[in-house]
């Protein structure tokens, strides 16, 4: 278990293919010039409402420049330079890219493993897409599934189920990040699929296809975990004798919030064998903070903000400091952050490790960006989820 933090700020949001989206949501929620255009009042509340907007959709900000034999030029960024395994999406179209292969200070010359719909072509306007698949799991990954929905408060929820070899055993439950999707939890697919574990990849309030909340806003985590309590019971209802909860970002505060507040997971602690978290939410108060500093906002600024948000969906920051309660932890946990995650900051992430009982958070940093530590190395990932869901099964 690695322990040394690599800074002293602290995590941030989630989000779709759309951290993109999240990263330009937390843009405007602190940015300088619009502060200075409102009272301290109305900058709470504007920023509030950013903070809690439902937002699904596509972007595509990047310009394919030119399409060689087997290999696509982008301009030069961060995501198109990374190294690992990433998917190219258009408009109607998709594309899974291979290595770097040439480039300049203001390019990168990428392989193109294969375009699995549509026509790549110069002139595109397209994004790096660290899902990488598309569809469903049986176009994406030719896995069987069904689509199930499972009941929920709000009515009932859609879900991929991925039934394994038996229903009376261990379920894997996936659960996506704020304004994300399910494809979020295609790349860990493959891995349970070969265990024979059932998986249930869900959709939450808000999510496309799902019932909305009443007031049609994002909670970040503080309602969307009933959700996941949910999902959990009708794995029960199906036969499953436990489950092992897999959350991305927010996904992560969510299911740590689900084994705190569920009645029948505190009473039945053990029926949660395990969680993985990966580039969780540790810490919505101190992401604020990540997000604030990082553009120079003076703290008073975020300070209201963050009061504004907790007064108009009701939130408790506090309530989400997961470090605060990682002495209690009795759930086997396997975590994964990103070394280079301008998303969420990985102070708390190694604090919960650090204050958790000896041996019960297994802790992988990575290389790589916000939940990219599959695609910087899908093998040493699939390896380490093999391992843990093996043991805790």
């Amino acid at each position: 278990m690695s322990t040394e933090a690599p800074e002293a700020s602290a995590p941030a949001p989630p989000a779709r293919r759309p951290r993109r989206r999240l990263r330009a949501t937390l843009l405007v929620f602190l940015t300088l010039p619009v502060l200075a255009c409102a009272s301290i009042g109305g900058i709470g509340w504007h920023f509030s409402g950013v903070a809690t907007e439902v937002a699904h959709g596509d972007e595509y900000p990047l310009t394919v420049l030119e399409v060689g034999s087997g290999t696509v030029t982008l301009p030069r960024e961060p995501e198109t330079a990374r190294p690992g395994t990433w998917g190219l999406v258009w408009k109607d179209g998709r594309a899974l890219l291979g290595p770097v292969v040439g480039g300049d200070a203001s390019k990168v010359v990428r392989k193109v493993t294969s375009v699995v719909q549509g026509r790549l072509a110069k002139g595109l306007a397209v994004d790096v897409d660290h899902w990488v698949y598309g569809g469903d799991p049986k176009r994406a990954l030719g896995i069987d599934f069904q689509d199930v929905k499972y009941a929920s408060e709000l009515g009932p929820m859609p879900a991929w189920l991925l039934p394994g070899k038996s229903p009376k055993s261990t379920w894997v439950i996936g659960v996506h990040g704020r304004n994300a999707d399910k494809a979020e939890t295609f790349r860990v697919m493959r891995t349970v699929h070969g265990l024979g574990l059932p998986m249930l990849s869900i959709a939450y309030r808000n999510d496309v296809g799902a019932p909305a909340s009443s007031d049609g806003k994002n909670h970040l985590g503080d309602t969307e975990w009933q959700d996941v309590a949910s999902a959990v019971s009708y794995a029960r209802s199906q036969g499953a004798t436990g489950v092992v909860l897999h959350g991305w970002s927010m996904g992560g505060a969510m299911v740590m919030t689900t084994l705190r507040r569920d009645a029948y997971l505190r009473a039945h602690p053990a029926f949660v064998r395990g969680m993985v978290l990966d580039s969780p939410v540790m810490d919505w108060g101190a992401t604020l903070d990540k997000q604030g500093d990082a553009r120079d906002l003076p703290r008073f600024l975020t300070f209201v903000a963050k009061q504004t948000l907790e007064q108009r969906i009701g939130i408790d920051l506090e309530s989400f400091d997961q470090p605060r309660h990682a002495a209690r932890l009795t759930t086997p946990t396997l975590m994964f952050t990103t070394n280079d995650d301008e998303t969420v900051a990985n102070a708390p992430a190694y604090a919960f490790a650090m204050a958790a009982p000896p041996g019960m958070v297994t802790h992988i940093p990575t290389a790589g960006d916000h939940t990219d530590s599959w695609n910087v190395d899908p093998a040493a990932y699939e390896r380490a989820l093999a391992a843990f869901l093996t043991k805790v099964r």
